[in-house]
């Protein structure tokens, strides 16, 4: 087995008192997806933003496999954190307001260098350009605005922003959340394409398990800050062991239409 690219450690994160992320552990292999679910508010987007220093955890470790060894990230001051943040990216949910209006698209993928000390100005438009292509956009797309695209190729272009600095680990919050069903589909897609050809690293965040069942192999299922189950994809929707993850589950809706959605009550959690 290789070395874990990320292992996360008892890790806390509370605001004012009231913990939104309790005790979390776990080890994310290279070029795996690690799906972490659960309801709004459950504490998944507040630990994939500990995870990344975006908020400063409590206490815990995260010690990251960067291209020049191991680092424990809650170690690091801001300017230490600063060349790693070449390693590691977020792509966000909302694909419009995570967009400067004000920006073309060539400035917006083309940013990310610019902070990180690309000087050249040509190698950095043929970066945009690389980009583009990856994510299936025509280069002309270089001179328009965002809100001149869809919301899956507004995604798309954030996707290439994220991918511009050549990143080993990625996490997607919520990252198709916002798109309509078949829009979901294609993103998801080419985030796999794209996993498959640059070897990247997903945490994936998301409250919808059948996009989860789709893109993960592996899953952390979160209930009021805590993983309460955890296990291969397959294993946990096929078996699942929690009261919670089975009331997550049983709300998914079926692809037949004349499946009736009938999701457990609540009351399943107060059940010893």
């Amino acid at each position: 087995m290789s070395e874990p690219i990320l292992e996360v450690r008892s890790l806390w994160k509370s605001f004012d008192g009231v913990p939104a992320v309790r005790d979390v552990s776990f080890d994310l292999a290279r070029a795996e997806t690690l799906g972490v679910v659960g309801e709004s508010g459950s504490g998944k987007t507040t630990l994939a933003r500990a995870i990344l220093r975006a908020i400063d955890p409590d206490s815990g470790t995260v010690r990251f496999l960067s291209r020049g060894g191991p680092v424990d990230l809650h170690t690091l001051t801001e300017k230490e954190l600063v060349p790693l943040r070449q390693e590691m990216q977020m792509v966000f949910q909302d694909p419009f307001s995570s967009l400067n209006p004000r920006m073309t698209v060539r400035e917006i993928i083309e940013e990310p260098l610019i902070i990180h000390g690309e000087k050249n100005r040509k190698e950095r438009l043929e970066s945009v350009r690389e980009m583009l292509d990856l994510v299936q956009l025509e280069r002309s797309s270089m001179t328009r605005y965002p809100h001149a695209f869809s919301g899956g190729q507004r995604q798309r272009i954030g996707i290439a922003r994220a991918l511009v600095l050549r990143p080993s680990f990625v996490v997607c919050d919520e990252s198709v959340s916002a798109l309509d069903v078949s829009v979901q589909a294609q993103i998801i897609n080419l985030l796999e394409d794209l996993q498959r050809e640059l070897q990247l690293t997903y945490l994936f965040v998301a409250h919808d398990l059948s996009v989860v069942r789709h893109i993960c192999d592996r899953i952390l299922v979160m209930y009021q800050g805590e993983v309460v189950e955890a296990g291969a994809v397959e294993d946990v929707f096929e078996n699942p062991q929690q009261n919670y993850t089975k009331l997550l589950l049983s709300a998914i809706p079926s692809p037949d239409p004349d499946v009736r959605l009938d999701p457990l009550d609540r009351s399943i959690l107060e059940a010893p």
